[in-house]
C-alpha cells in the first residue's frame, strides 16, 4: 500500500548523473509506485530458480520502502500495482530532505521518501538490522518540503 507520508520529490525521479553506466533492474510493482520513490525488494522465498533461463523480470517483486532499514534502489517511473518498474541502484538524484544533510555524509531515507544524514548505531546486537545507508550527499541541505540534496546513490 502506498503511504501518503510518501513525500518524494513531486516531480519523480530526477537523475542528474549515472556515471555513464546505469546500474537498473526491472521489477514487478507489488503496489501502486510513483517514480522518484524509494523501494525495497519483498517476495516468498523461492522466487527465484537456479537457471538464468528460468528468471523473467516478474521475479522481483518492489514495493515503497517505508523502513528505514530496508532499500534497494529508486523508481525511476510510475508502475501501477502487478506492472513493471526499473528500478536504479547507482546515480545521482535530487532528493527531498528529512533533515540536516551535509555535502559528503552517508545519507539514509526516513521511511517517506527522503533523506537525512546517517549517524552510526548505538551498541545493539550484530543480528538487528540497522538503518540502511543509501549512498553519499554531494550538496548540503536543511530540513524542510521544499529542501533537496543532490545524493549519489549506492545501493
Amino acid at each position: 500500500m502506498v503511504s501518503d507520508s510518501q513525500s518524494t520529490n513531486t516531480l519523480g525521479a530526477q537523475v542528474i548523473l549515472d556515471g555513464g553506466n546505469p546500474r537498473t533492474f526491472t521489477a514487478k510493482a507489488l503496489e501502486t509506485i510513483s517514480g522518484g520513490f524509494l523501494v525495497n525488494t519483498s517476495g516468498a522465498t523461492g522466487d527465484v530458480g537456479s537457471q538464468v533461463s528460468s528468471y523473467v523480470a516478474g521475479d522481483i517483486k518492489v514495493l515503497g520502502a517505508q523502513d528505514a532499514k530496508l532499500c534497494n534502489g529508486i523508481a525511476l517511473n510510475n508502475a501501477g500495482s502487478n506492472e513493471l518498474v526499473t528500478v536504479a541502484t547507482r546515480g545521482a538524484y535530487l532528493m527531498r530532505c528529512a533533515g540536516v544533510v551535509s555535502g559528503g555524509a552517508l545519507v539514509k531515507h526516513n521511511a517517506s521518501g527522503n533523506v537525512l544524514n546517517w549517524t552510526a548505531p548505538g551498541s545493539t546486537a550484530v543480528t538487528v538490522v540497522q538503518d540502511t545507508t543509501i549512498g553519499r550527499a554531494i550538496t548540503t541541505s536543511a530540513s524542510g518540503t521544499a529542501n533537496f540534496a543532490l545524493v549519489s546513490l549506492n545501493l
